[in-house]
């Protein structure tokens, strides 16, 4: 029988199988999708399997929002009475490789993004990533650093790692408030115009009687003492400008604009920074504009959309992270179907809603709790070269470590109104003495008490690093600061600065020069040995893949070799969090693989139990992509 032809019938087979297994009624049962549920037991036609049980497992469900705990499989419920799973879901989300099904690409190719200085150059390409893990992939499988792309200018701005990213966002919010106590003498929220005038905006990193190395950060001044019209704050601070009744006049831009009466400003600790300061100051708001600009997933997104008191900020997460109005969604919800669906679709492919408020939910809390890097065994080598990190200077930018404050939400001083560490769970993570690995303890937080968070080494500020670091952009404008990069990590994100340029961390450090000129020709100073041992310093802080990572879940004080979840045996204990959910998940175990060897399967055999996919906010019985309850009467407090 000829090639083509045994094909050809092949092909008439197939089809006349998958027919029968529609008109059988199974056809619902098939995953187009590239989710994995499966075990070995399952037809990989009806679902396909990974025996690793490392791969997506739920179809895609758009999460619903809502304040009420009771709703099942809604994300207050997660946040209340299942946060494992609901840190899973928001996982998911960044480690799900979307298709043109959900909404990715719809702009593809298309410049975007803020104008540069000529007003007519774009910031850089639009939708070009399926996945957030495409780029952020060192470790695979979190929130990792990795690719360098095309971003404001031809030279690249390098991806950063996400790790310890809600520290860093809480850090960001209680900053803004001690920057306002210093310049908000009359603590109404905003600073008027002349109100602390060439006062500096010094923030210390720790407080009296928190052990560690002080630092003085310095984030400017108040006021306008050159006539530009603008506040000298570090442009971290992104500033808008306010009336007298304290509202934020959307269009001003200067203090001696008419109507200025004073002005606002968001700190924002995350990216590289841009020149107008509008990457985002949230966890939030950058998923929001992250998915939308790489991915082109658009979120309808009412927490940060609606501003209710015209200041600046919008709605408080259900996480509890203050919102701003310069983090809005680009859908907005203006006109909905009869469901209460946007019909908005920014994105002009007919698929709505392709993120929502709960999904958002779901992405934040993940972010929120993603463990922080870590620090491998101090030798003597090592402990030289941290030495050599105060002696020449570098921890005057470097800062190693910053004090969150506790929860203080009630203080009639609005400067001093601290969120506390709104996590619900720390993994300590540090070297065996004995074997030198790392590991990780487990440690359940609640409370929102004080926190210090170590070996961040960055002040967060920007600054002019001399002209190995500037950026020319595309139009042709210089940028010329850039954030302090945390060097939590930089053992293993290779390659280095903003723009991935250089691949040694011995390079980048020769590069420092401006505002750090005297503290690169130290570094060049030092003998060999000495600049030996820095960089070994550096290259013992490290990320590392966290759910693979040996660690004692149970708090038992120890690491077991044969962790029992569900009656099976999954190997070594590690921070697994199916192993956690309110019904674990439970491992296939030994299998005999298609090459008839066993091996042990980690696919779960309660996949839809545990992921609570029959939970009233998450069951989707026509596959649409929204849970069917979504269209039915609706519920008080969820949307």
């Amino acid at each position: 029988m000829p090639g083509a032809e045994r094909i050809s019938k092949r092909c008439a087979l197939a089809l006349t199988v998958l027919g029968g297994l529609a008109a059988a009624g199974w056809a619902s049962d098939v995953v187009p999708s590239p989710e994995r549920p499966g075990n070995s037991l399952d037809d990989p036609i009806r679902k396909p399997k990974d025996l690793s049980g490392k791969s997506i497992k739920c179809a895609r469900v758009r999460a619903v929002h809502s304040t009420d705990p009771k709703e099942e499989g809604a994300s207050a419920y997660f946040y209340e009475k299942d946060p494992w799973l609901g840190y899973q879901r928001g996982r998911e989300l960044f480690l799900r490789e979307f298709s043109r099904a959900d909404g990715a690409f719809s702009e593809a190719g298309k410049l975007a993004g803020l104008l540069l200085e000529d007003q007519t150059s774009r910031l850089q390409n639009r939708d070009h990533v399926a996945s957030c893990a495409l780029c952020h992939n060192v470790p695979f499988r979190d929130a990792g650093a990795g690719n360098t792309i095309f971003k404001n200018g031809g030279t690249g701005r390098n991806t950063t790692h996400m790790f310890g990213a809600g520290l860093v966002e809480m850090l960001g919010w209680q900053i803004r408030l001690k920057i306002l106590e210093k310049g908000d003498s009359d603590r109404k929220g905003w600073i008027r115009k002349g109100e602390s005038d060439r006062v500096r905006a010094i923030v210390e990193n720790l407080p009296l009687g928190v052990g560690g190395e002080r630092v003085s950060v310095d984030f400017g001044m108040f006021g306008d003492d050159c006539g530009c019209g603008k506040p000298h704050l570090n442009s971290v601070c992104f500033i808008y400008y306010v009336d007298e009744h304290g509202k934020r006049i959307s269009w001003a831009r200067r203090l001696d604009e008419p109507g200025v009466a004073g002005y606002s400003f968001e700190v924002q600790l995350f990216g590289w920074g841009h020149r107008k300061g509008a990457l985002g100051s949230t966890l939030r708001a950058i998923s929001g504009a992250t998915f939308d600009m790489h991915a082109g997933i658009q979120a309808y997104d009412p927490t940060l959309n609606e501003e209710p008191n015209q200041d600046g900020l919008a709605l408080v997460s259900l996480a509890g992270a203050p919102q701003f109005f310069t983090g809005r969604t680009r859908d907005r919800g203006s006109v909905k179907d009869a469901r209460g669906v946007s019909k908005d679709n920014p994105g002009r492919d007919g698929i709505l809603e392709k993120m929502t408020e709960g999904d958002l939910d779901l992405a934040e809390l993940y972010m929120l709790n993603h463990p922080s890097p870590a620090e491998k065994a101090r030798t003597p080598l090592r402990s030289r070269g941290r030495e050599l990190m105060t002696k020449i200077g570098c921890t005057r930018c470097h800062v190693p470590d910053w004090h969150l404050e506790a929860d203080n939400r009630s203080d009639p001083d609005p400067t001093r109104r601290y969120l506390g560490d709104r996590r619900f769970f720390d993994l300590q993570v540090s070297p065996n003495a004995k074997t030198g690995r790392l590991e990780g303890k487990l440690v359940r937080l609640s409370g929102r008490g004080a926190f210090t968070i170590q070996g961040v080494y960055s002040d967060f500020a920007h600054h002019d690093l001399g002209p190995g670091f500037h950026q020319l952009q595309f139009d042709g404008s210089l940028q010329k600061k850039f954030r302090t990069a945390p060097l939590w990590g930089v053992g293993t994100t290779a390659p280095y600065g903003h723009d991935g340029a250089s691949l040694e961390l011995d390079d980048v450090i020769r590069r420092h020069g401006g505002e750090s000129e005297k503290e690169g020709r130290a570094y060049e100073a030092l003998s060999e040995d000495d600049r030996s041992a820095l960089i070994e310093f550096l290259r013992g802080l490290v990320l590392y893949s966290v759910d693979d990572l040996p660690c004692d879940v149970d708090g038992d004080e120890k690491i077991s070799e044969h962790f029992m979840v569900g009656g099976m045996d999954t190997g070594i204990e590690r921070l697994n969090p199916e192993w956690l959910f309110r019904v674990p998940g439970k491992i296939e175990g030994e299998v005999t693989n298609p090459d008839g060897v066993r091996v042990k399967s980690f696919a779960l055999t309660n996949v839809e139990e545990a992921y609570g996919a029959h939970l009233k906010w998450l069951e989707d019985k026509d596959h649409d992509g929204f849970p069917d309850a979504r269209f039915a009467a609706p519920e008080k407090g969820s949307r």
